[in-house]
C-alpha cells in the first residue's frame, strides 16, 4: 500500500482538456512544425531561384511544389491532430480520474467511465450484451528528471517526459491540495 499525501477523484472537463492540449502543442509540438515549415519554405525559395536562372529544368518546379506542399503539412498537422483527439475526447465524455500523490511517484487511475449521453436505447440493441471493457490500468509517473511540472491558470500539465502528459484541473481542490500537487516538481 502506498503513502499517499493526497489521494481525490477528478474529471477534466472538455473545455479545459482542449486549453490544455492547446498549451502542450503550444509548448512542445508547434515550435519544431514552424522550424520544418520555415526551412521548406526557404527550400522553395532556393529553387525558385533555380528555376529563375535555368527555366528548362522541369524537375526544379516539381520540387519547388513539393517543398510548399511539405511546409503546408507540417503547418497544418498540429490544427488536425489537435481536432481529431477533441473530438475524440468529446465523444468519450468525461470518466473519473484518481490522483495519488506519493513521495516517489504518482499514480492516475481511471475510475469510472463516463456516463452515456443518451438513455434511450434502440429496440434492435437493446437485446444485445454489452462486452465488457476492463478500465484502463494505472499509470504511474515516477518523480525523477524525466518528470515536469507546468502551471496554468485553470490546470497542471503533469509531464513523463515530453510525449506523454496527464491533465489535473485545479477545479475542485483545495489550495493546500494544489500546494501538494506543486511540490511534486521539487522532488
Amino acid at each position: 500500500m502506498d503513502n499517499y499525501k493526497l489521494e481525490k477523484e477528478y474529471r477534466v472537463p472538455h473545455e479545459t482538456f482542449k486549453e490544455a492540449y492547446k498549451a502542450y502543442q503550444k509548448k512542445f509540438v508547434k515550435p519544431k512544425s514552424i522550424i520544418f515549415s520555415v526551412l521548406f519554405l526557404f527550400l522553395a525559395a532556393d529553387f525558385v531561384y533555380a528555376a529563375v536562372k535555368s527555366p528548362d529544368n522541369r524537375l526544379v518546379y516539381l520540387l519547388i511544389m513539393v517543398c510548399i506542399a511539405f511546409a503546408f503539412r507540417e503547418w497544418y498537422n498540429p490544427h488536425r491532430i489537435f481536432q481529431n483527439i477533441s473530438e475524440t475526447m468529446k465523444a468519450l465524455g468525461e470518466p473519473t480520474y484518481k490522483i495519488g500523490i506519493a513521495e516517489d511517484h504518482i499514480d492516475i487511475t481511471t475510475v469510472s467511465e463516463p456516463e452515456p449521453e443518451n438513455d434511450t436505447e434502440d429496440e434492435d440493441t437493446a437485446d444485445i450484451p454489452e462486452e465488457f471493457e476492463p478500465l484502463p490500468e494505472k499509470s504511474v509517473i515516477k518523480l525523477d528528471q524525466d518528470y515536469k511540472l507546468l502551471e496554468y491558470d485553470r490546470f497542471f500539465l503533469l509531464m513523463e517526459g515530453k510525449k506523454m502528459f496527464y491533465i489535473l484541473p485545479k477545479e475542485g481542490f483545495s489550495e493546500a491540495e494544489l500546494e501538494i500537487v506543486r511540490e511534486t516538481e521539487k522532488v
